[in-house]
């Protein structure tokens, strides 16, 4: 993801709701994006999840993320909508050689893909930056019965994304100073000056990971059974989130 989506302390609804209301609500946006066969139905489920976003302060951090995930929708538009041959045409790319036909069934189905791409991982940074990670081990071991081992693995590779990418950004502020060329705008130039800097970062990812292990060994992590400091409750306005979330989706369904 392109953003670092990382916890933003704030006192809003959105970051009231407890964690396992949050990861209903992705997989309530997920149901109903796979339901709707509409591209205008789809884009508004997007502009709820950026209304929502908003509401719990955090547009300006989720931005750029929904950003990065449009620029992988029009890719993802371009490598669909010219391998749907049924249907009207519309125009061709090249229209003096009739190359690169586009067709209204072949439209129409790559901005239903990529509409429903975009609404269903736009929560994702949502859900990120509006919930602690702590909170979600606890939910996900003690309500959800996920092996607490499991739930650690998961918010570690999550909590860990940022921190990789501010690594790279350090090796190639190094090499840059050493007379390295990194700055082009040439996406295929800029893959192979990345390539041979990632393994800097793999000794620098293994480091971390011993480092990690030892830790966690000499802290007694995984002997004996676990108990919780903090408690999430559900409270009366997570059900009603709830109820509304899966009455909405009813609705979508029966429609």
């Amino acid at each position: 993801m392109p953003a670092l989506v990382e916890y933003i302390p704030k006192d809003t609804l959105v970051h009231r709701l407890n964690p396992i209301t949050k990861i209903l609500w992705t997989l309530a946006v997920l149901s109903v994006c796979f339901i709707l066969q509409e591209p205008l139905a789809i884009f508004i489920v997007l502009l709820s999840n950026i209304l929502v976003a908003w509401l719990s302060g955090v547009l300006k951090q989720v931005i750029p993320a929904i950003i990065g995930l449009f620029i992988f929708s029009l890719v993802l538009i371009l490598f669909q909508i010219f391998f749907v041959k049924e249907g009207n045409t519309l125009f061709y790319v090249i229209p003096f050689i009739n190359l690169g036909r586009v067709t209204d069934v072949g439209l129409k189905f790559s901005a239903v893909l990529a509409l429903r791409m975009l609404a269903t991982t736009s929560t994702i940074p949502i859900l990120m930056t509006t919930t602690q990670m702590k909170d979600i081990i606890v939910v996900l071991t003690e309500k959800c019965r996920v092996p607490f081992k499991y739930s650690f693995m998961l918010v570690t590779a999550l909590r860990f994304i940022p921190t990789f990418i501010e690594e790279m950004d350090q090796i190639l502020q190094a090499q840059r100073s050493r007379g390295y060329e990194t700055d082009t705008s040439n996406p295929f130039k800029k893959l192979f000056i990345i390539i041979p800097l990632a393994i800097p970062l793999l000794i620098l990812s293994v480091k971390k990971a011993e480092k990690m292990a030892i830790s966690m060994e000499v802290r007694g992590f995984g002997a004996g059974p676990r108990s919780y400091y903090n408690r999430v409750d559900m409270k009366k306005t997570d059900y009603a989130v709830i109820a509304l979330l899966g009455t909405i989706t009813l609705a979508v369904l029966i429609m």
